[in-house]
């Protein structure tokens, strides 16, 4: 359990112009929320000593990874520019880029407005002009400053940082009107009660622990406002999100489902709702911890399927699709059975494998990964001896050549190895069976699924280096 602490930075509104790791991703989803909220056309006039004729952009946020850039100026001699256009803007936190590598955030609400700064100090130079808004904003930023700066040195960080937090419960209190001073009351973390009872013992202290995680976790979202879509325009959302999935919730299918659709019934904003879909759905449809992606499909099927009147046909079909493939693959499902050709020429069917577990290892002998990945399989051939493993190794691309070649250089002979090409007894001609793609969500290789002796998947996506650790887990939890 993490120490639950108020933790309070400077850099939760990036209060200082910095250079951006790597290039933002440009790209908006095809079911983005839109706004309700509009303004009628935007001119924002800008002007930043220090930049002459280069280019400018004016981008929001969409979540913590993701900048849309939404207009272009040029800079002239002087430093200056202008952002205009006839179509509205949706409100939110935006960002001026500049020089590949800086920027700084606008909140964009009043739409006609200008702004004045230098390159040498963007907040502490920001004069702000017909947007009360922005001014408080940048107001806020410098009094944070000069408070850091004042107390640095003269006492401790955490003395630092209480005494800012201090200062944040203030003028959040004074200027409650205002988005900026929900995007700061954003980050501040719950207040937990302070525990009362007696600590005497193990068990008394599991007891408080419990009551921390319990309490922290039910209070989460209490200083976000869930139903103002202008969140989704700004770094937060996202990273309050992200936060609670990965450090509050059991990473089990059953559990995520629970606490996606706890923190859904609150949100009654269609776009909001739309976005905390869209985002904890995409989060767990490929998520790195085994059998996740059956959030995946509650989250599809409840409010994509179910809600079809917030989402576009395209996307509706596509989910669709998607839960088509899933959903017969998720954990505890008897795995599709698989028609190959060994090499022999013989039938080699999935279901006919006697094994306590099976290995179905899906391949493209063309694949350099799954050139990589085989020989970690080869050096588990005593472990699978040993607990009556089987290899079932498929090869995706219908080529006998390349499948023929992979088998003789790699030595895996031993395994059962086949292919999707059938020799049509009365025509004489090729046949294939197999959609690895729609059938076994084999969308890059290799693939590997885990199956018990009844042909139910235990795991998927599994790496290959971790497949007896994962085995071993597996049989310990069915002792307890």
């Amino acid at each position: 359990m993490k120490v639950l602490l108020h933790i309070v930075l400077l850099s939760v509104l990036s209060f200082s112009v910095f250079a951006q790791k790597g290039k933002a991703k440009v790209v908006e989803p095809n079911h983005a929320p839109k706004a309700a909220i509009k303004s009628v056309g935007f001119r924002i006039q800008g002007k930043i000593r220090g930049l002459a004729n280069t280019d400018v952009y004016l981008a929001h946020y969409f979540g913590s990874n993701q900048q849309v850039i939404k207009d272009t100026a040029q800079v002239d001699a002087n430093g200056s520019f202008v952002f205009k256009g006839n179509e509205s803007l949706d409100q939110g936190l935006y960002l001026v880029t500049f020089l590949n590598n800086k920027f700084f955030d606008l909140v964009i609400g009043n739409t006609d407005f200008s702004f004045e700064t230098d390159t040498t100090d963007i907040v502490g130079e920001m004069k702000i002009s017909g947007s009360p808004e922005n001014e408080a904003f940048y107001d806020f930023q410098k009094s944070m400053g000069l408070t850091y700066k004042r107390l640095q040195g003269t006492v401790s960080p955490d003395q630092i940082r209480s005494q800012m937090l201090k200062e944040q419960y203030v003028w959040v209190n004074q200027h409650s009107n205002l988005f900026v001073s929900k995007l700061i009351k954003a980050s501040f973390e719950p207040e937990i009660p302070a525990y009362t009872k007696p600590i005497k013992n193990a068990k008394d202290s599991a007891d408080f622990y419990k009551y921390q995680y319990t309490y922290y976790k039910k209070h989460y979202f209490d200083n976000i406002d869930l139903n103002d879509e202008r969140f989704i325009r700004t770094p937060f959302l996202q990273k309050k999100i992200d936060k609670y999935f990965e450090d509050l919730v059991v990473q089990e299918s059953d559990s995520v489902s629970k606490d996606a659709d706890r923190i859904l019934i609150g949100i009654k904003n269609e776009a909001m709702r739309k976005y905390v879909v869209y985002k904890i759905a995409s989060t767990y449809e490929n998520h790195n911890v085994v059998g996740t992606d059956g959030a995946f499909v509650h989250l599809a099927e409840k409010y994509y399927l179910g809600e079809p009147n917030l989402w576009d046909t395209t996307t509706i079909r596509k989910m669709k699709e998607r839960i088509k493939v899933i959903k017969p693959l998720l954990i505890g499902k008897r795995i599709p059975d698989m028609f190959l050709t060994d090499p022999a020429g013989k039938l080699l069917t999935l279901s006919a494998v006697q094994a306590n577990y099976t290995v179905v290892f899906i391949y493209d002998p063309d694949c350099s990964h799954c050139k990589e990945e085989t020989p970690k399989l080869l050096k588990m051939d005593s472990f699978f001896k040993e607990k009556n493993i089987a290899v079932y190794a498929a090869c995706l691309v219908r080529d006998k050549k390349l499948w023929r070649e992979f088998i003789e250089t790699f030595k895996i002979h031993h395994w059962k190895n086949g292919i999707d090409i059938h020799i049509n007894a009365k025509t004489g001609k090729e046949e294939y069976y197999t959609d690895f793609l729609n059938t076994y969500d084999a969308y890059a290789t290799p693939v590997v699924y885990i199956v018990d002796k009844n042909k139910k998947i235990i795991g998927k996506r599994i790496p290959v280096d971790k497949i007896e650790d994962f085995i071993k887990f597996y049989e310990s939890k069915a002792k307890i």
